[in-house]
């Protein structure tokens, strides 16, 4: 396994543990969600506030409000809702929309902050067979200095379960995009689901936006296996990808440039991530 998180050198670069021990509960959220998009404008929503008018702990209010806001649901700490928050609360509060799904299934693991999420979804299981929570101890092992040792442990061992938890018993088991094992370890499935064209192409664009910033277009390759790409954290081989991408050139939302050496897309100019994502609760 070749990926090493560089980038991480203290505790503040990354976020061993953001859902604090407790599962990512999508009804949770639906509520938070809902109830800040109808409330009044203001600059913060306070995890007291929030939970007074959800039902949830203080504690359950501020975890969810986190994880949502890391599915770019909520703006950081102020937890008002972002633009694509709005769209959801309007057009999937529930999620029930497999584009929703995925957005906020690549959202949330295309962080290197999110130590565990990312390094699973980017490093783990694109490379090996299967997943374990020993597994990711022993591959993590590099940054454990970071922390004292029990922090270290009990930490490590809540967000692992918390995340093979999301993917097997929450909504994102909709995804069909993790399985447990005979022995207890977690795998990719064989059939993931299936990836709306729309909602393929708003990672396109967040991918390029987080981590090539400016660029016109992308090379195939690159969106298939390179770090954090939305073929890699998506589970979708090289042909799955480029079915995608042809019916995405076809649709006329990107263009396709497979000529000489060329083995790449192109982004028109204008549409964003959102935009798009407006466009796919649109049809």
């Amino acid at each position: 396994m070749n990926c090493i998180h560089t980038q991480i050198h203290s505790q503040e670069d990354a976020d061993l543990e953001f859902t604090r021990g407790f599962y990512v509960h999508f009804d949770q959220i639906s509520r938070i969600l809902n109830f800040v998009a109808r409330a009044e404008i203001q600059s913060r929503f306070s995890a007291d506030l929030l939970a007074g008018t959800t039902g949830l702990s203080s504690d359950q209010a501020s975890t969810q409000a986190k994880i949502a806001a890391a599915m770019e649901l909520l703006v950081p700490r102020s937890y008002r809702p972002t633009a694509f928050g709005r769209l959801v609360a309007d057009r999937d509060i529930f999620f029930e929309e497999l584009g929703t799904l995925w957005v906020c299934h690549y959202a949330l693991s295309a962080r290197p902050r999110r130590l565990v999420w990312n390094h699973l979804t980017n490093c783990v299981l694109p490379t090996e067979d299967t997943a374990s929570l020993e597994q990711m101890r022993a591959t993590l092992a590099p940054l454990s200095g970071l922390w004292a040792a029990n922090t270290w442990r009990n930490n490590l061992r809540q967000e692992v379960n918390s995340l093979f938890n999301a993917y097997t018993e929450q909504a994102f088991r909709r995804l069909h995009y993790l399985r447990q094992t005979d022995e207890g370890a977690y795998a990719l499935t064989d059939s993931p689901a299936t990836v709306p064209s729309r909602a393929f192409l708003a990672t396109l664009l967040i991918y390029r936006d987080r981590f090539l910033p400016g660029a016109s277009g992308l090379e195939v390759p690159t969106i298939c296996t390179a770090d954090h790409s939305p073929g890699r954290l998506l589970h979708l081989d090289e042909l799955r990808v480029r079915a995608l991408l042809n019916q995405l050139h076809e649709a006329g939302q990107l263009a396709i440039e497979a000529k000489a050496d060329l083995d790449q897309i192109r982004f028109h100019p204008g549409p964003t991530w959102l935009t798009v994502m407006q466009t796919y609760y649109e049809e």
